[in-house]
């Protein structure tokens, strides 16, 4: 089939040419035609010359598509309507934040996303960490309490020195009340929270390391973390947590 559209071509721009030399001046005219060769001999000779491919799917390509499975046949054919008959996966859309990127989680397994939840609840109420964090990367969390002393101690006044809360008395605590007191004085001691909410984003896998941006936000302030996970032996531990982006207010 390509060949006969060279062919064609090649004629046609042929016809075109003695159309135009047709046109020239009379001394073109008295030229002689035994001394040059005609275009249509120059043509055949290069098509005769030229290497051609095998023709793919000669039988395909030439066939004329009146129906496809799944399309009614009330519809003229067309590249949308067939395209659009099977979407793919990227037609789903999923909401975004500025500034962080997608909240498209579906890679993020259960498993994944229960220690994820955890250790996000942790870290927002000022609690212990150690158990996420693999035991060869503790450094790591280390390196950013250091840092995220650093930002956000004025904000949340982490090097602010609370006075200990005075103890009752010996002969206090040896009475009922006395206990009870000092149960209620350990109840009443504030929590500090230095978040009250989090998002996941959408995660990058790099090898057997899932990079899950981690967003945080509260009155104050906002953190945004890239925590690197792995699995071993079905368990999910942190490998490495870097400080991305923040905001105080």
């Amino acid at each position: 089939m390509f060949k006969k559209l060279f062919l064609r071509a090649v004629r046609l721009f042929s016809f075109c040419l003695l159309a135009f030399a047709s046109c020239s001046s009379a001394d073109s005219e008295l030229s002689s035609a035994d001394d040059t060769p005609t275009l249509r001999y120059t043509a055949d000779r290069l098509y005769d010359s030229t290497v051609w491919t095998e023709e793919l799917e000669f039988d395909r390509l030439t066939t004329k598509v009146s129906s496809v499975s799944g399309i009614s046949a009330k519809l003229n054919l067309s590249p949308l309507i067939v395209a659009a008959k099977n979407p793919s996966d990227d037609s789903k859309i999923f909401p975004s934040l500025p500034s962080f990127g997608s909240l498209d989680t579906s890679l993020i397994s259960k498993s994944l996303r229960e220690m994820l939840t955890s250790f996000s609840e942790t870290l927002a109420k000022n609690k212990d960490a150690d158990s996420f964090v693999a035991k060869d990367s503790l450094f790591s969390l280390a390196l950013f309490y250091n840092d995220f002393n650093r930002i956000f101690g004025d904000c949340f006044e982490l090097n602010k020195v609370e006075e200990p809360a005075q103890n009752p008395s010996e002969s206090e605590q040896n009475t009922p009340d006395g206990e009870a007191s000092a149960a209620e004085l350990e109840e009443k001691i504030p929590e500090k929270q230095y978040f009250t909410s989090f998002v996941f984003g959408q995660p990058f896998l790099d090898g057997i390391f899932y990079e899950v941006p981690v967003k945080f936000f509260s009155e104050k302030a906002t953190l945004t973390l890239s925590v690197f996970c792995f699995e071993n032996s079905g368990v999910w531990k942190i490998d490495q947590i870097q400080i991305a982006d923040w905001e105080i207010f």
